[in-house]
């Protein structure tokens, strides 16, 4: 044919060219909208793994119990948030002993609202009821029974009023673990922004400190005990057992408080602030204390 240029196929050719070209690319199209559907499919079945609905309160899950746990010691406006975090944590990794005792004293805790200072009394029985729940649920785990001895003697002694039940409380733990250091939680891992790496600080789940749970009841007992005798023997076995745990500082400003074996007193006060046992806060209290008894004997003496 004239002026047919070569390798141009004829009209009915190219029109068979051009049907299976569409073709193909509307298969193609089939193909690719497909996959973009089932990779949306999947990214929506993975997003809703990632939340747990608790009432209605939508909760994030985390790969590990530890960072699950770090999520639930954050700060949240409203407690009902912080409760469902908890109780998500407790469905997730109910296998992990532990953490899950620690989650559920923190749950005993909000038993107390948002503020301690004005919980009802119902409110307090609450919390003693879990709290005796965790003694009974986590046998073997000596850590997580005397916080939850210590708890309850303190809602006992400093909410409820009644000195008696928590003395026995505060008693009973420094028998069954004298012991039990007390154990300090990491911070969220979002705290690693604001520290320089030559800042961090261990970040150990279980970082024992040199403080122990003996110790702070002791101090309850020195602080709330209405014998004299009773209060003088629990600083004494806070002096010799435990005497760079920070709960002895305390003791000891409250016995010089409270005038009891005053001379004796006076001797270890002395001592405690050569060596500097606690923090610079409560060493200025004592020496306040220490002013406050011996002035008036100058004094007189003069």
């Amino acid at each position: 044919m004239h002026g047919r240029l070569k390798g141009i196929p004829t009209a009915p050719h190219w029109r068979l060219c051009n049907l299976a070209q569409l073709s193909t690319i509307f298969l193609l199209l089939i193909l690719l909208i497909g996959c973009n559907q089932s990779t949306s499919d999947q990214q929506h079945a993975h997003e809703t793994k990632k939340f747990i609905k608790i009432g209605e309160i939508a909760v994030p899950v985390f790969s590990s119990a530890e960072e699950q746990l770090n999520y639930t010691r954050q700060w949240f406006e409203d407690i009902q948030e912080k409760r469902a975090a908890l109780h998500a944590f407790l469905q997730l990794f109910p296998e992990n002993k532990q953490l899950s005792g620690v989650a559920s004293l923190d749950l005993a805790y909000l038993q107390l609202g948002s503020d301690y200072r004005f919980t009802p009394e119902h409110a307090c029985f609450a919390a003693i009821k879990d709290y005796r729940a965790i003694l009974s649920r986590y046998d073997g785990h000596p850590g997580l029974q005397a916080k939850a001895l210590w708890y309850i003697g303190w809602i006992y002694t400093n909410l409820l009023a009644e000195n008696d039940k928590g003395m026995a409380y505060f008693i009973e733990l420094v028998e069954k673990f004298p012991h039990e250091q007390v154990s300090l939680l990491p911070p969220a891992p979002w705290v690693s922004i604001i520290y320089r790496a030559d800042e961090s600080i261990n970040t150990a789940l279980y970082h024992r400190s040199i403080n122990h749970w003996a110790a702070l009841a002791l101090l309850e007992i020195v602080q709330h005990g209405k014998d004299g005798e009773v209060a003088w023997q629990a600083f004494d076995t806070l002096w010799q057992d435990y005497r760079k745990d920070k709960a002895t500082g305390f003791a000891l400003k409250i016995i010089l408080q409270r005038r009891l074996h005053t001379d004796k007193a006076l001797e270890r006060a002395r001592q405690y602030m050569e060596k500097e046992f606690s923090n610079v806060h409560i060493l200025g209290d004592i020496q306040r204390e220490i002013n406050a008894i011996i002035e008036p004997r100058s004094g007189a003496a003069g």
